[in-house]
């Protein structure tokens, strides 16, 4: 199977660092590798986005899908932005998906707050989601609502990617979503990558924990536990054997031509 479209190559490789937006890259590469195993057990289809911005991680998702992708964003309402959580920009966000090879025709934009999105809407336009990305209001009230609207929506064997759980500047995001692991939600963590935790039901953990931590073993950093799951720590201490080498090459005689060659390279993309 082939594991990504030239499209969805090029835009791992170039384009996300090209869109305006917070993901890092490592979590752009574990989102994707994630896609591809959902791809192999047959769990793949719709993808859908609350805060979507200018596009950075609803293209890599809308590029991996044939299906219908679907985005939800307040746009240019931003009255319903309370927490003036980010400003997304529709005209920037169809400009950069256009750009990168996305296909608006397959893309369903609900411009208003997810606070007045029933599951219904959402299972209406595009069927079950498999990936759902939750990246939205950054209110304790909003991350709540969206993590029980994306689990509402999943399909099973489905994936929410939530973001900035640990983020010092959005602790509302941390409240909300402790409210709903302790009220009885029913998706639990099986990873943290940079900014991200990713949630799936709890006969799905193993699977998926050790099947990416395999696949990406240089990135692991260590396995923990999170609200009484397991978790893989991927991508985030600079400790970790990825980050060593990468501070060995660096450390090497040819270190500064690398660098040089990587920033001549990005320039030229």
């Amino acid at each position: 199977m082939q594991r990504w479209s030239s499209q969805l190559n090029r835009y791992l490789r170039v384009g996300q660092r090209r869109v305006e937006g917070w993901l890092d890259p490592f979590s752009a590469r574990y989102i994707a590798e994630l896609i591809f195993l959902l791809r192999e057990s047959g769990r793949f289809g719709p993808c859908a986005e609350i805060g979507v911005h200018h596009g950075r991680l609803f293209i890599l998702l809308h590029l991996a899908s044939e299906d219908l992708s679907v985005a939800i964003d307040v746009f240019g309402n931003q009255h319903l932005n309370t927490d003036r959580s980010g400003r997304g920009d529709k005209k920037k966000f169809l400009e950069n998906l256009v750009r990168w090879g996305g296909d608006p025709s397959r893309v369903a934009i609900l411009q208003k707050s997810s606070l007045e999105i029933a599951p219904e809407e959402i299972l209406s336009l595009a069927g079950p989601i498999s990936v759902f990305s939750v990246d939205g209001g950054h209110t304790a009230e909003c991350a709540l609502n969206d993590l029980k609207l994306a689990e509402a929506t999943l399909r099973p064997g489905g994936v929410v990617v939530l973001d900035d759980f640990f983020n010092e500047v959005w602790p509302e995001v941390c409240v909300g979503a402790v409210q709903y692991f302790i009220s009885g939600g029913r998706l639990k963590p099986f990873a943290v990558t940079p900014n991200k935790i990713l949630l799936c039901d709890p006969d799905y953990n193993a699977f998926y924990r050790t099947t990416l931590r395999d696949r990406l073993r240089l990135y692991h950093d260590k396995d923990a536990e999170l609200f009484g799951s397991p978790v893989s720590i991927m991508g985030v201490s600079r400790h970790g054997t990825f980050g060593l080498l990468k501070r060995r090459v660096a450390a090497s005689p040819a270190g500064p031509l690398l660098k040089q060659l990587k920033n001549a390279f990005w320039r030229s993309a």
